[in-house]
């Protein structure tokens, strides 16, 4: 690591930054476990609250010691609030639920159970977890929203915020002398409009937070990255506090991001691609940058491909990976094909890897 990389202080040790953390959203990262994501160099995970509250329960996890003995990660644990979550369930099939002024409501739809997620009990369930990086609880929309629900939703967002804040530091208070307390950090929302989201960013600086996240969906409709929305809100956000560009995570928007001044990172996609056969390789002589946005810097491999049955070579020749570093493409594909869960796990790692190997390189 470079003598000149900057580091998120944690509860849990330092963050090195740029970082990107993978989705370990109901504790625990598919396919592989905790060891698996130490080997590869893994810095931190993402947890996903609202998931984490419906099964198994953040009492439960607080009774285990905490989400990190739970799921035996001793490195930074991140935890989304699950505003996103409420947009794609409830806005998105309004049966499921409703989004009140001052709380949310949610109906389990296999059990009809129901569930209400306010401000405070966001904030109290990511202290039962223990995480080191607690979200605030956000009013989530689509870019394509009208302008009065994105108004409203950017109002709805900073009151929240702000009893988000309320209650966070009322727990601080009553930790045990010398503990040392998560960092909060706030989502900026407000579609497409970068009045609102100034209007965001403004409100929820003047709160004051450890750090600020870019909500909502940052893909347009042509499936490049919002780079000027998401310019503008770094540059309405303090230079001296950490930026998280939620949701963004394919490698060539994480570069550009990080370009635009984000430090922090995480997504679904490298796992989930894994899962469906899909593998991240640099371009020979690219894995250590320099990475220019906009400049074609990797290739992605779909494994099932017939080109790869007498491939009896690594899936990137550069890569130091548990799959890369003993089986070919040839294997790989083969345990694909026979549905051998070997492959999840062998793919899955590769894919985290060309992750670290990336933001290493950004570093």
């Amino acid at each position: 690591m470079s003598p000149g990389t900057s580091f998120l202080q944690t509860r849990h040790g330092p963050l090195p930054l740029p970082a990107f953390l993978p989705d370990a959203t109901r504790a625990g990262v598919r396919a592989v476990d905790a060891a698996d994501l130490r080997a590869i160099g893994v810095p931190g995970v993402v947890v996903n609250t609202f998931h984490l509250m419906r099964t198994p329960g953040t009492r439960l996890i607080k009774l285990a010691g905490g989400v990190h003995r739970f799921m035996a990660w001793d490195a930074p644990v991140l935890s989304d609030s699950g505003g996103f979550q409420v947009y794609s369930l409830i806005r998105q099939n309004p049966s499921s639920g409703v989004i009140r002024p001052n709380e949310v409501l949610f109906r389990e739809p296999t059990t009809g159970e129901k569930w209400t997620l306010s401000p405070e009990r966001c904030i109290q369930a990511q202290f039962q977890l223990g995480s080191d990086v607690i979200m605030c609880l956000d009013d989530c929309t689509s870019a394509e929203d009208p302008p009065d629900e994105q108004a409203q939703s950017v109002e709805r967002t900073v009151r929240w915020a702000r009893r988000c804040r309320a209650e966070f530091d009322k727990l601080c208070a009553g930790a045990a002398r010398g503990e040392t307390r998560p960092l909060l950090f706030a989502v900026v929302q407000g579609g497409a409009s970068e009045a609102l989201r100034r209007e965001c960013a403004g409100a929820l600086t003047a709160i004051g937070f450890d750090g600020y996240g870019f909500g909502g969906w940052p893909i347009g409709a042509d499936g490049g990255l919002l780079s000027d929305l998401l310019q503008m809100v770094a540059e309405a956000t303090p230079a001296t506090s950490p930026r998280h560009a939620l949701g963004v995570g394919r490698p060539d928007h994480v570069v550009r991001a990080a370009a635009l001044g984000y430090t922090m990172f995480d997504c679904s996609l490298p796992t989930r691609d894994a899962r469906h056969h899909r593998l991240y390789t640099f371009h020979p002589g690219r894995d250590r940058g320099p990475f220019v946005p906009g400049e074609p810097f990797y290739e992605t491999v779909y494994i099932l491909d017939q080109q790869h049955a007498n491939d009896f070579g690594p899936v990137d020749p550069s890569c130091d990976c548990p799959l890369c570093s003993h089986y070919s493409r040839a294997y790989l594909r083969h345990l694909f094909r026979v549905e051998d869960v070997t492959a999840e796990r062998l793919a899955t790692l590769h894919n985290l890897r060309f992750y670290v190997r990336l933001l290493d390189a950004l570093r």
